[in-house]
């Protein structure tokens, strides 16, 4: 598996088509996303390269409940007792006890796709919830930051490393000329778009998606450029 480094300690694992990602910390190493099931070795592989194993994962930050985010987690947890963080709304689905929801997106006008694409990852048991305006303590300079629409619970998360590494999930992509676009999943909605909206609000250098190659300068800037373009209604004011 291709692995490329963005910043210092931080990692992109994958070529643009799934990405899950690597901050290596003093405190040891955080994944954000684990790719689909059985990527666990491929993950070990990568991390042997930048010095580091299995046992060295302190912390796995979930995006959403897709299979292509969680697919191995389990596996990864299990081999280094690393700790699980999720949005409460999506854990139901990362723990086995729902089926994922459905992304607003064309895919859910078409059900045989559904089994393969959403409900194939293993289960894994959720620590800690993250929200925006909690307190819990993720490791290292990481802040959740609330993205829902692609699920009711995605998360996106922003690094303070580098003028700010922003992991999107799958809130948005980037096209191959540096602009941010809805991913193919996502129609426009108002918690779609309400998102979008919310990430143009931040300050970050580095935008690193699950489906793209990152943004890697002025991202913030092209968060901000796409949202001045929607149309959709704005979605309720956060409170």
């Amino acid at each position: 598996m291709r692995m490329e480094l963005l910043t210092d300690g931080v990692y992109q694992l994958g070529a643009g088509m799934v990405n899950s990602y690597i901050i290596d910390g003093d405190e040891g190493v955080t994944l954000v996303d684990t790719l689909v099931r059985g990527r666990e070795g491929a993950i070990a592989q990568n991390l042997k390269e930048i010095g580091r194993s299995l046992a060295d994962v302190r912390a796995i930050l979930l995006t959403h409940s897709h299979m292509d985010h969680t697919g191995s987690a389990s596996a990864v947890k299990a081999a280094s007792k690393a700790r699980v963080f999720a949005s409460e709304a999506d854990t139901p689905a990362i723990q086995g006890v729902e089926k994922p929801p459905n992304p607003p997106t064309y895919w859910y006008w078409r059900p045989m796709f559904w089994p393969a694409v959403f409900f194939a990852a293993p289960p894994v048991e959720v620590d800690h919830f993250v929200t925006e305006d909690a307190k819990e303590v993720l490791p290292g300079d990481l802040r959740a930051v609330d993205t829902p629409g692609h699920t009711p619970g995605h998360t996106s998360y922003l690094l303070d490393r580098a003028g700010g590494v922003l992991f999107v999930g799958d809130a948005a992509v980037a096209t191959k000329d540096g602009r941010v676009k809805r991913v193919a999943f996502n129609r426009s909605t108002p918690e779609v778009d309400g998102s979008l909206r919310h990430l143009a609000e931040l300050e970050f250098e580095i935008a690193a998606f699950c489906h793209s190659k990152p943004i890697r300068t002025q991202a913030s800037g092209a968060f901000r450029r796409f949202a001045e373009s929607l149309t959709s209604p704005r979605r309720p004011t956060r409170t």
